[in-house]
């Protein structure tokens, strides 16, 4: 497979993500400038986990956004997200000004709300595409946490989605944004290093078929909609830890709900050879997997 030649500087970060990390670098006069309140993008939170609400920490620091409302099926990190919200913008609105932060245990109502312009979904992986698809459908741009989803027919509805309604989709890849990734694949796709023969991505092994026991129901929440498209089952609380907790839950090593090490960190590794082999646009021509494939360990060649 041969490198993408004589590829400049300028236009590879032009043809990169470089542009959705630019607001992190803004200077500082430009991000300290008087934000019409008509003029900020108004966010929905769907999944108030570890990840989102570091997510929605970061968002309420921003002049350009408000928060106007956070989605949980549990009711303890659903206020909790809420006070979170709350708390911030109690000590930034001019007085008798702010409304408060709306709550719900069903996305499809914060979805609806037509005062939302956005929203930042941070679920188990085993909801990203219906919720996104949803969203897309009402019109909303998204943010989505990674891996995207867990099939290729669900990727390319919700590429489809996406495209139909016209909305800007951005997913959680945290390493397109960093400098480092940025010149290593610069590098690769001016031939620095040579013809790119094979690429082994190492990951972590992949999930393994849910067969925890059942456990006392967690008051405050609905497991049914926990579970959604996924296999019922019973509540066990390595799958929805209990209450508010600031640990990633094992949901993601179970293949009823994730991918194990293969999607978790592949979304990332597997992302940054795509991009070094300027092959963004493209997917896999064949997947062999090894004859011992049950006990694969490590990634991807």
């Amino acid at each position: 497979m041969k490198t993408t030649p004589n590829l400049s500087r300028r236009s590879f970060i032009k043809s990169t993500s470089f542009a959705a990390a630019a607001p992190f670098v803004l200077p500082s006069r430009i991000r300290a400038a008087e934000v019409k309140p008509n003029d900020r993008i108004t966010l929905g939170f769907i999944g108030m986990g570890t990840q989102n609400r570091g997510l929605l920490g970061g968002f309420l620091t921003y002049p350009q956004t408000q928060v106007l409302a956070v989605c949980d099926v549990d009711t303890t990190r659903r206020e909790n997200a809420k006070k979170m919200v709350e708390d911030y913008y109690a000590t930034k609105a001019p007085a008798g000004s702010y409304k408060g932060c709306a709550t719900y245990h069903d996305f499809r109502e914060l979805i609806g709300r037509k005062d939302i312009d956005a929203v930042v979904i941070a679920t188990p992986d085993h909801w990203h595409a219906f919720i996104a698809i949803t969203a897309a459908k009402a019109k909303k741009d998204i943010y989505c946490e990674k891996p995207l989803c867990e099939s290729i027919h669900e990727s390319l509805s919700m590429v489809k989605a996406v495209r139909n309604n016209n909305v800007v989709f951005q997913t959680g890849s945290m390493q397109r944004s960093s400098r480092e990734f940025r010149t290593a694949c610069e590098l690769v796709r001016n031939g620095v290093i040579g013809r790119i023969k094979t690429v082994d991505v190492s990951v972590g092994g992949p999930a393994v078929p849910c067969n925890l026991p059942t456990e006392p129901d967690e008051p405050g929440l609905d497991w049914d909609m926990w579970l959604g498209p996924a296999p019922k089952r019973g509540y066990h609380s390595e799958l929805s830890p209990r209450g508010v907790h600031k640990h990633f839950p094992n949901w993601r090593n179970y293949r009823e709900y994730g991918g194990g090490g293969v999607t978790d960190w592949g979304a990332h590794h597997f992302d940054i050879a795509q991009w070094g082999l300027g092959m963004d646009e493209s997917g896999p021509n064949e997947i062999i997997p090894p004859p011992d494939w049950q006990k694969a360990q490590n990634g991807v060649r």
